[in-house]
């Protein structure tokens, strides 16, 4: 089953990454003030954070083989039996948290650097 927590962290990391792209868009945008540029940015990991902890939750019911996991995987590491489907379940939830986790600490970190900037007074504008 490691075979498949592998390729789950690589599943799920992409997508997460491509969020985070989004995220960063997003902050790029409102690089005319940092702190509500790392406030925005806060504001949306947390609902990114949300995203994957609603999908840790539900990953036990979503059938295997509806999964971009599934996909990748070679036909001899795919669950056979209702044994290997629960346990496929339980990696995905593991996975899903694992990334839900990180989130939640980058949420945090950019909403302290929001604070911080907020409170110092430092006001970054662009004079054209």
């Amino acid at each position: 089953m490691e075979k498949v927590r592998e390729q789950a962290m690589i599943c799920v990391g992409r997508a997460v990454f491509f969020g985070y792209l989004a995220i960063s868009m997003v902050m790029l945008g409102f690089m005319f003030d940092l702190a509500l540029s790392f406030r925005s940015g806060a504001v949306l990991t947390v609902a990114l954070a949300v995203i994957l902890l609603w999908f840790a939750q539900t990953a036990h019911k979503r059938p295997p083989h509806k999964t971009e996991t599934w996909l990748v995987l070679d036909q001899k590491y795919r669950p056979q039996n209702d044994h290997t489907v629960r346990l496929f379940g339980q990696i995905m939830k593991e996975v899903y948290g694992y990334f839900a986790t990180a989130a939640i600490w980058i949420a945090l970190a950019l909403a302290l650097s929001s604070i911080l900037f907020t409170w110092s007074g430092f006001r970054f504008m662009f004079n054209f």
